[in-house]
């Protein structure tokens, strides 16, 4: 006769929570099979766990779509708010049975990512989704590897609780609503002034704007005598990340181009990335930004023109990411030959630096400027060199150093609101699929990656689990 196993002894509602606690903040496409694990383990698992509608609530739909385990999972969670992940569906057909399943409960969706092939299969879905009230989402991302402009109808008939969304800039007209917003991550946005003040107007609470692969357009103006309109923020908007991949240079200290019209009077951190071989200009499109306490900025050109620095009176925190080697950062400190002892930057007290190319002369400055900090009367200054560089380049920079409060560390600071992004659709890659080329009988000869048998789930009898 055999023992029942310790574990299978605790109350039902322990046992889930132990569940959910080994299945929480797993990512949606590792969800599903450790959860298929728990409930191949014994029947006594398997009824615990489709009892506990909690466990179901994050749903993945990948290329290979097992369309049962996604009903299984629907249904399972019912009553529950749900997080729903739909990534690489690059057919029509298999969009068409995703919609039909999906809709009648997207209404739940807490979190909704679309990571899809093209145009085709977005099409479907928000078809299906078009006259929904979306009232419980909070954060919604919209991607297409073969992106597209497209004829716009709202993806909802309503978003009124929407706190994040991540898109291309051409789907934001496909969101009926981003009054509630506080973060916002578009892709490849090129505005008009006009349009710029058209999202900050519809975006009150917006506290986050991230620009990846923003594009800086020089404006179109019919007399150079005229001025662009200020673009106004929200007195919300504490944080700006730009990823710029294309800028003009007029050779002027007037652009008039969005970023140079951008008014942000709480502006506290700022971030922007470029290449090596791309000028931004940071004098001329980042101005007034006296709150500014945290500047992040990687592989951007850093020229004696650019006095964004001598602005930032209230920077704490310097961040300076995959630098180029050439770097005078007498451009940033504002120490020079003819005035060591006035730097600019007087409440900075912590400084990142990482290049892809050893330089000592740049740390050496670095060090010179928090000497000169700490003699300004900042209490401990820290000096972060990129995780992994030798130790004999720490230790030839703690060498040199004369005053305590100064100390050198390693740290790993590759964290900023630019994130690289992945080619393709979570390293999936499209090529020029043709979306007409699946065919219907095809998905029937597709394997899944755990089957579903009885009710979804396979079974091991109970004394094959035991627990001393």
């Amino acid at each position: 006769m055999s023992s029942v196993p310790r574990i299978n002894q605790l109350p039902d509602e322990l046992l889930a929570l132990i569940f959910a606690t080994g299945l929480r903040d797993l990512s949606s496409d590792a969800h599903q099979p450790l959860l298929a694990l728990i409930c191949s383990v014994c029947r006594h698992w398997r009824d615990v766990a489709i009892g506990a509608s909690e466990l179901w609530i994050i749903i993945h739909v990948p290329l290979e779509v097992h369309l049962p385990v996604i009903q299984a999972f629907l249904e399972r969670s019912k009553g529950r708010l749900i997080d729903l992940h739909i990534t690489e569906l690059d057919s029509v057909v298999l969009a068409h049975k995703v919609a039909e399943i999906t809709a009648p409960h997207i209404s739940r969706a807490r979190t909704l990512t679309m990571s899809l092939a093209g145009p085709g299969t977005y099409s479907v879905l928000s078809e299906a989704y078009r006259s929904i009230f979306a009232t419980n989402l909070s954060s919604l991302s919209i991607h297409l590897a073969g992106w597209s402009f497209h004829s716009h109808s709202p993806l909802f008939a309503s978003t009124n609780s929407l706190r994040y969304l991540d898109t291309e800039g051409d789907f934001l007209r496909d969101v009926p609503s981003r009054a509630s917003l506080t973060t916002l991550e578009l892709n490849k946005y090129s505005p008009t002034h006009v349009e710029l003040q058209n999202l900050f107007d519809a975006s009150p609470c917006l506290e986050t704007l991230v620009l990846h692969e923003f594009i800086l357009v020089a404006p179109m103006r019919a007399n150079e005598d005229d001025v662009p309109p200020t673009i106004t923020a929200p007195t919300t908007l504490k944080s700006l990340a730009v990823s710029v991949s294309y800028t003009h240079n007029n050779g002027t200290d007037i652009c008039g181009c969005v970023l140079d019209r951008l008014c942000i009077p709480n502006l506290e951190y700022l971030e922007v990335a470029g290449t090596y071989e791309l000028a931004i200009d940071l004098n001329i499109h980042f101005r007034g930004l006296s709150k500014v306490q945290t500047l992040r900025i990687r592989r951007c050109t850093i020229t004696s023109a650019d006095r964004l620095f001598l602005s930032l009176k209230e920077l704490r925190r310097l961040e300076l990411v995959d630098m180029s080697p050439e770097l005078d950062i007498r451009h940033i400190t504002g120490i020079s030959t003819e005035d060591p002892s006035s730097p600019s930057l007087s409440y900075l007290s912590s400084v990142f630096f990482s290049t892809k190319q050893g330089n000592m002369e740049i740390p050496y400055k670095l060090l010179q400027l928090a000497e000169h900090c700490v003699a300004a009367g900042c209490p401990r200054f820290t000096l972060e060199i990129e995780q992994g560089c030798p130790e004999e380049f720490l230790n030839a920079i703690e060498s040199c150093i004369q005053d305590r409060r100064v100390c050198v560390i390693e740290s790993d600071c590759s964290d900023g609101l630019i994130k690289s992004k992945a080619t393709g659709i979570h390293g999936h890659f499209f090529g020029d699929l043709d979306e007409e080329e699946f065919e219907e009988e095809e998905m029937d000869e597709w394997e899944p990656e755990w089957e579903i048998e009885d009710d979804g789930w396979d079974e091991v009898e109970d004394d094959g689990f035991e627990i001393d």
